[in-house]
């Protein structure tokens, strides 16, 4: 889970569930929303200061949120 600390989305958490080639696929606490961010700016947002890593998650935790990430893409693919 990362801290943003600055930007669009100050004040929230990404969850990280999906990191693909050329993304990285979060979720966006406490909106419960998906974030695909392209991973060369995840990875600068990172180097940078942007986001802070804060901890990883217990399993039951990453659990509940990978259930909800996939979700939400179900749903939005759905639309």
């Amino acid at each position: 889970m990362y801290a943003i600390e600055t930007g669009d989305f100050v004040g929230q958490m990404f969850v990280v569930v999906d990191i693909q080639d050329d993304y990285v696929g979060c979720l966006k606490l406490p909106d419960v929303e998906n974030v695909e961010v392209p991973k060369a700016d995840f990875e600068r947002g990172r180097n940078i200061g942007i986001m802070k890593y804060i901890e990883r998650l217990p399993r039951s935790v990453y659990s509940v949120s990978k259930a909800q990430y996939t979700k939400n893409k179900n749903e939005d693919s759905n639309n």
